[in-house]
């Protein structure tokens, strides 16, 4: 018998971290337990929400440091939004109660109620008003402001909102958009501006929010968005060629521009594409190769169809660079330059390699109901840590407001003992995607045609998956968290395809896995019970496999023990950055972490194709209609100019097996893969939330589980961007988010009283 060294200590080192965990809450209520909800497992007990008739702010500064986990899940079907809530106008005295968190619903920042007459500012800028600096906030709020609903209610102005990590993380949740994501990341919001889909589903027409400012007061106006599309978009100095999604999916050309007003334009494709405000193009206005609108009074004078030939060549020596468009980058890089205008709810002010401070925009367009500008804070602060762990703990001792980066769930008992020390709470935001530890079963390795053969068979596939222990990797790694699944939604997404999918083979099996192992034909097996390979060379059928550090290395530790079991060889290497080395046709078994972000909306990410089947990182696939990708027939996969491209850049043997029918790719032999990519295109025709899109999705999900092209562990557990540090008094984060950074809209979070945590 065969001593699983890896998988007992791996164990203990658990059983120990959850002896600590039964020590710190000796003599806590029993709802102290970590918790998830889902199919065959407990609820997470409810955390009393009510809001009183006192105000939230002075009631939560009462309340004791949470040391907690409330692990929470989606269970309401999410819809599209193309305006704003339908409000009306606020009655005297109205008061904004926050309605109730719900443990599993995800918060909805869409405001339905009264909309405010009267607004209220930051005293800061109220002074600079007072001494002729600033105009009044009616004349630098738009026409049209937008109303966001704060979760734990209406805020206190001050302080500075802080975080530290590894990463300059607060311009990625700090760019203004064209829409917002709602909690659950498939709702959109109108932002910036606001949009309408015709009934054939070829024209987008778009809506300026009116009276838009920038941050310097200038107003942003249609010229601004001309300005982005015909000389920044369409310019082919800066674009050779766009991203797929601004071409027609049939025709193959490019979407049309068009000024209708000074208030709207519109975007024409050929074919119908309803899919386009459902992705990840929200907009933005950093033109640094593109984007829907850019502030021509800063840019005019540096673009070179509008600047003369010596302040271009002063541009380019003046950014130390040889080419015009490599000065237009740097000038355009929001995150060295500071003068760039933008409508964003913080403004950067200072940055170097450790510290980058934002001050809040005074013209920013969002106010509470109850009239306040936001944001809240007066500025935020990223602090760069010299490493992971060092953040981590750094963030442990009160250096952290509210962020996910960084955090996993296996050093979940470690945040928990000092949450006391740290003043802060923990909760779990979950994505309704469908993985968080995924292996990527690569279907285009072929450099070996004997690995890439079973990496293609369905039969081969499944035998790996019913020799998985879900069960014991999800009690043991990932502390109970998260539902034991394929690579499928959450059941609150309409695209669901059912429990016999969702659970199908993924419970442990070995017998019937060795039966199908066998019934392939792998019956020969060496001295230590591994199996051979089929081609007679008598040696071991041994897959490489990479992973990231942390629960994922863990988490395959205890899968190699599995396959084993089974007679599958695997040999897995943790490194810090296995993405870099897990594109297509390179690593035969890739684990990510965090797999189902984006994902509860199969058409979300154009660049996906649907789903990710090419192995590797879900960004980059290796079949389907992007032009590098491996073409259909017989010779798709040959290797020639203009034709099949794999990133490996490793010997690809002409011998794909099993042989694929000819009218699809050469490593589809199932026709699976070209079905994906046809649903793809198919959804793409019709509207989010019709039948047929519904039942499209619910086929990409079938398919997956069916295929096991993903080899899913668990799904919303929290991994990636899900363990959330709080401090307590730093409220109006939401307890039912999507994985993210920091969440969508920080603008909302305040601190009580206006007293941040610096110095502390």
């Amino acid at each position: 018998m065969r001593w699983k060294f890896g998988r007992v200590t791996t164990m203990l080192t658990v059983a120990m971290a959850l002896a600590l965990v039964a020590a710190l809450a000796c003599g806590a209520a029993d709802d102290d337990a970590v918790a998830t909800t889902g199919p065959g497992a407990s609820v997470a007990p409810a955390v009393d929400t009510a809001v009183p008739d006192a105000p939230v702010a002075k009631l939560e500064a009462t309340k004791a440091p949470v040391t907690d986990i409330a692990v929470v899940q989606p269970t309401k079907a999410p819809v599209v939004t193309a305006a704003e809530a339908p409000m009306t106008e606020a009655e005297a005295g109205f008061k904004y109660v926050a309605p109730v968190q719900v443990p599993g619903i995800y918060w909805d920042y869409l405001y339905t109620g009264p909309t405010p007459t009267k607004f209220q500012e930051n005293p800061k800028f109220a002074a600079l008003v007072a001494q002729g600096k600033l105009p009044p906030l009616e004349q630098r709020l738009p026409d049209e402001v937008k109303v966001s609903a704060p979760p734990d209610g209406i805020g206190d102005y001050g302080g500075i909102y802080r975080n530290t990590g590894t990463w300059w993380l607060f311009p990625y949740v700090n760019a203004s958009l064209l829409y917002k994501n709602n909690a659950d990341e498939v709702t959109k919001i109108p932002h910036v501006m606001f949009w309408e889909i015709s009934d054939d589903g070829r024209v987008y027409t778009m809506r300026l929010r009116k009276g838009m400012k920038w941050a310097d007061g200038k107003p942003l106006d249609m010229e601004d968005v001309r300005f982005a599309w015909e000389d920044v978009n369409f310019n082919e100095t800066l674009n050779a060629r766009l991203a797929t999604e601004w071409y027609d999916e049939i025709t193959g050309n490019r979407v049309k521009f068009a000024v209708i007003d000074d208030l709207h334009w519109s975007l024409t494709f050929e074919t119908p594409d309803f899919t386009l405000m459902e992705n990840e193009t929200p907009g933005q206005e950093h033109c640094k190769s593109f984007c829907w609108w850019g502030a021509t009074q800063y840019l005019k004078p540096f673009h070179e169809d509008y600047a003369s030939g010596a302040d271009i060549t002063k541009l380019i020596e003046e950014r130390g660079v040889q080419t015009w468009k490599q000065a237009w980058g740097l000038l355009n890089d929001y995150r060295k330059n500071n003068e760039i205008p933008n409508t964003t709810p913080f403004i950067q002010e200072s940055w170097n390699d450790q510290i980058r401070t934002w001050r809040s925009n005074p013209y920013y367009f969002v106010v509470d109901p109850v009239g306040n500008q936001l944001p809240y804070v007066d500025g935020a602060m990223t602090v760069i840590s010299e490493s992971r762990e060092v953040g981590v703990f750094r963030s442990m001792s009160g250096e952290t407001d509210l962020l996910t980066q960084g955090f996993q769930i296996d050093e979940i008992p470690l945040y928990r003992s000092n949450a006391a020390k740290g003043d802060y709470n923990l909760k779990t935001w979950v994505s309704s995607g469908g993985g968080d530890y995924t292996t990527v079963i690569c279907q285009t390795c072929n450099t070996d045609p004997e690995i890439g053969k079973w990496l293609r068979t369905s039969d081969f596939r499944q035998a790996l998956s019913l020799g998985m222990d879900r069960e014991a990797i999800q009690d043991s790694i990932l502390l109970g968290l998260g539902v034991v699944k394929n690579y499928v939604v959450h059941a609150s997404i309409p695209y669901y395809p059912g429990d016999e999918w969702a659970f199908h083979n993924t419970k442990q099996d070995t017998a019937k896995a060795n039966a199908l192992l066998d019934g392939l034909g792998l019956t020969a097996k060496d001295a230590d019970g591994y199996r051979l390979r089929s081609d007679g060379s008598g040696e071991r059928l041994s897959f490489s496999h990479i992973s990231a550090l942390g629960p994922a290395g863990d988490i395959m530790e205890l899968q190699t023990e599995y396959f084993a079991d089974i007679g599958i060889e695997i040999k897995n290497t943790p490194m810090a950055s296995p993405h870099k080395l897990g594109y297509p046709g390179k690593e035969s078994l890739f684990m990510l972490q965090a797999m189902g972000t984006y994902q509860g909306n199969p058409w979300y990410a154009g660049w996906t194709r649907c789903c990710s089947v090419g192995g590797g990182p879900p960004f980059t696939p290796d079949i389907g209609d992007l032009p590098r990708s491996m073409k259909i027939g017989p010779a798709g996969a040959t290797i020639t100019e203009g034709g099949y491209t794999p990133r490996c850049d490793c010997p690809i043997s002409s011998t794909w097996l099993p042989t694929a029918p000819a009218n699809t790719y050469p490593a589809d032999p199932t026709g699976k893969i070209l079905r994906l990519i046809e649903v793809f295109k198919e959804g793409k025709q019709v509207t989010q939330w019709s039948p047929e899109r519904i039942e499209m999705g619910k086929e990409v999900y079938r398919i997956h589980a069916e295929e096991k092209f993903h080899l899913n562990v668990v799904a919303h557990a929290g991994a990636g961007r899900g363990i959330v540090i709080n401090r307590n008094n730093f409220l109006n984060g939401p307890d039912t988010h999507t994985t993210s950074v920091v969440g969508f809209h920080s603008e909302l979070y305040y601190f009580i009283d206006g007293k941040d945590n610096l110095s502390d």
